[in-house]
C-alpha cells in the first residue's frame, strides 16, 4: 500500500533545490551509496546531532535524498531515506522516506554528477532515449541504453475517484501524478520505459510508471546516469506549477527495482 507524501517533507524536499552547499549539485537532490568497501552506514540521531542512538547499513547502490550539511560536520551530511521493505520486492515505489541521519561524504555520490547518458529523441518525438557513450571501444549496438516512451493518456476513459473538493484521488485505484482536479487538454503519459543492455534487456514493472502524467520532454528536466554497469539511474522532473513532481528510478543489473516519487511545486 502507498503512502501519502506529508507537506513537511514535500517542503524540505524542496528547500533542497536552492542549497549552493553542495558544489555542483543543481538539478535533483539525489545521492546513492558509491563505497568501495560496498556498503555505508548512516549515524541515527535522537534529540541532538551527537547522540548517536544507532548505526544504519545502506549497500551499494541505495539512494537517499540530500537535506543538507550535517550541523558542526565538514565531512558528513544530512539524508532522508526510505526504510526497506521486509521481504525483497521485484518492485517497490516510496513516497515517504520516513528515516534520516548522516552518512560521510567520501562514500557518497550525487547522481546528476555521476557518468551521463547521452540524449536524444526518437524521429517521431514521442520517445526519449539515453545511450552510454563512456565507452567509444563499444559498438553503437552493444551499448547500453534507456527509452522512455511518451503517448497521449487513455486516463479520461479509466475510473477515477475524487474528493469533495473535486481533486482526483485515484485513477483505476492508483494515485495520480502531475494533476490535481481535472485531466488537462492534451495531457500526455508515461508509456512504457526499456532498458537494453548487452545479455539483459526488460520493460519496466507497471507499476513503476503508473499514472506518471505530463512527463518532460525536456533534456534539463531528465537525464540518466550510471554508478557502473549494474546500477543505472533515470531521474524526471515532470508537470508544471502546483503540479510538478519529481521521480527516481534505481535499475539494478537491468531491471527497475526502487523509485522514489514527490511532489516538489515551482
Amino acid at each position: 500500500m502507498m503512502i501519502s507524501v506529508n507537506k513537511a517533507f514535500c517542503v524540505s524536499i524542496f528547500s533542497v533545490f536552492s542549497l549552493a552547499s553542495v558544489k555542483g549539485q543543481q538539478k535533483v537532490p539525489f545521492g546513492v551509496v558509491k563505497a568501495e568497501e560496498g556498503y555505508a552506514n548512516v549515524r541515527v540521531h535522537k534529540d541532538n546531532y551527537r547522540k548517536i542512538v544507532d548505526k544504519i547499513r545502506m549497500r551499494k547502490g541505495d539512494v537517499f535524498v540530500y537535506v543538507k550539511p550535517a550541523p558542526g560536520e565538514t565531512e558528513w551530511i544530512w539524508i532522508k531515506y526510505p526504510e526497506k521493505q521486509d521481504a525483497d520486492k521485484p518492485f517497490v515505489r516510496y513516497e515517504d522516506l520516513d528515516k534520516e541521519g548522516m552518512v560521510n561524504k567520501e562514500r557518497i555520490a550525487f547522481i546528476d554528477q555521476l557518468p551521463q547518458y547521452t540524449p536524444s529523441k526518437s524521429k517521431n518525438g514521442r520517445s526519449l532515449i539515453f545511450v552510454d557513450n563512456s565507452n567509444p571501444k563499444i559498438p553503437t549496438a552493444q551499448r547500453s541504453k534507456v527509452v522512455i516512451d511518451v503517448y497521449p493518456s487513455n486516463a479520461g476513459y479509466r475510473k477515477q475517484e475524487k474528493d469533495a473538493n473535486g481533486n482526483i484521488l485515484t485513477i483505476d485505484k492508483v494515485k495520480p501524478w502531475g494533476i490535481s482536479n481535472e485531466l488537462p487538454e492534451g495531457m500526455t503519459e508515461i508509456k512504457s520505459i526499456r532498458v537494453q543492455q548487452p545479455g539483459r534487456g526488460s520493460v519496466f514493472v507497471r507499476e513503476a510508471i503508473k499514472n506518471m502524467f505530463m512527463p518532460t520532454m525536456d533534456f534539463n528536466n531528465v537525464g540518466v546516469t550510471a554508478l557502473d554497469n549494474d546500477h543505472i539511474f533515470l531521474y524526471m522532473i515532470n508537470g508544471t506549477g502546483e503540479n510538478r513532481y519529481t521521480s527516481l528510478w534505481t535499475i539494478k543489473e537491468g531491471r527497475v527495482i526502487s523509485q522514489i516519487i514527490y511532489k516538489s511545486p515551482e
